[in-house]
């Protein structure tokens, strides 16, 4: 009877909760995509790619735990957020400032960075203006 008085008691982890306050996981991830020029999108879309292929080998491996897989699948995002931040062409306003306009039309605007925008030849397009256009359907 002695023996089973003193028997360990065996303590629980959880090993999320550990990562979380190791500061090796959030609850959330962001990714921040610039998306103003052509380019954009098209790198935008390689990335995405590579990175679902990535999550799907994490989430198909049986030598992780699901906490380990949480974790991993955060350091894609991660990585993938790091990617949207050296994407090229740069964004051209500088960090932190603001000009903002109050317009009629669309109520308080910030127009910072528009001028370095319409300077840009690469962005100029012809458009021809269809009133009944709808996204995706043309009438």
């Amino acid at each position: 009877m002695m023996g089973t008085q003193n028997r360990r008691k065996r303590v629980k982890m959880n090993q999320t909760v550990q990562y979380m306050r190791q500061g090796l996981m959030r609850f959330k991830r962001r990714l921040d995509i610039p998306m103003w020029h052509i380019d954009h999108l098209n790198k935008t879309i390689e990335m995405f790619e590579e990175g679902v292929d990535e999550l799907k080998r994490i989430r198909n491996s049986n030598t992780l735990r699901n906490s380990d897989k949480a974790m991993y699948a955060q350091g894609v995002l991660a990585m993938m957020n790091k990617q949207c931040a050296i994407m090229t062409p740069a964004d051209p306003r500088a960090k932190g400032c603001e000009l903002l306009e109050y317009t009629d039309a669309h109520g308080l605007i910030d127009k910072r960075g528009e001028e370095e925008l319409l300077a840009r030849e690469d962005l100029d397009e012809s458009v021809e203006w269809r009133p009944y256009r709808t996204f995706g359907h043309d009438k």
